[in-house]
């Protein structure tokens, strides 16, 4: 018997209020979507019509729940919320200006992605494992439920980036020269049990050396 596919859409949510006032944020509410934001989110749903899509999921923040609102209102289904693809927790940084984060965030992801050590993180934060760990059991969650099937979840740029490098042993190089926009598209597969990345944002990322 042929083994079966599951594919996930992993969607980036729309421009939020954060995004334009440059704020890091992984808070419970955090900023809604602007208008464009809204637009994006609707433009993306659009793009996915007639992928047979069975569900859309959003992580808890607002502005994921909003993304898959607009989504699942161009494709005619409900969405839902899932727990674990939030985005990645920044400690004592919540809430700050990226002047000040910016230089502290280059710090961590060069230890995640650059000398492959997920054990560290933000201070008051998480490490890279544990998201790595909570962003598999989540997408794993929607798999088993929709195996066989095509379903989206929205998520948001650094929990997917470090989450989806890990699900997939992508080229930690190629995703951090390539960094999500608002509303990019991440197309993933599990087939008995094995995740393959078959699109970031419409390319296909290279695995690691």
């Amino acid at each position: 018997m042929p083994a079966e596919t599951s594919r996930i859409l992993l969607v980036r949510h729309g421009q939020s209020e954060g995004n334009v006032a440059r704020v890091w944020t992984s808070a419970r509410g955090g900023f809604p979507l602007t208008d464009l934001g809204h637009e994006q989110a609707r433009a993306v749903g659009a793009t996915l019509v007639g992928r047979d899509v069975v569900a859309v999921y959003g992580s808890p923040l607002v502005r994921a729940q909003e993304t898959a609102a607009e989504i699942s209102a161009v494709l005619g289904l409900q969405h839902g919320e899932l727990e674990g693809v939030e985005e990645l927790h920044v400690g004592i940084h919540e809430g700050v200006h990226d002047d000040t984060v910016g230089p502290v965030a280059e710090q961590v992801f060069g230890a995640w992605w650059r000398d492959n050590d997920l054990s560290g993180g933000f201070e008051g934060g998480e490490t890279g494992l544990e998201i790595a760990a909570r962003m598999r059991a989540a997408l794993d969650l929607v798999a088993d439920k929709h195996a066989g099937e095509t379903a989206v979840v929205v998520s948001h740029g650094g929990a997917m980036a470090v989450g989806v490098i890990s699900l997939c042993d992508l080229d930690p190089a190629f995703v951090a020269t390539h960094l999500l926009k608002n509303c990019d598209v991440v197309e993933l597969e599990r087939t008995d049990g094995v995740w393959a990345c078959t699109s970031w944002a419409g390319e296909r990322p290279p695995v690691r050396a």
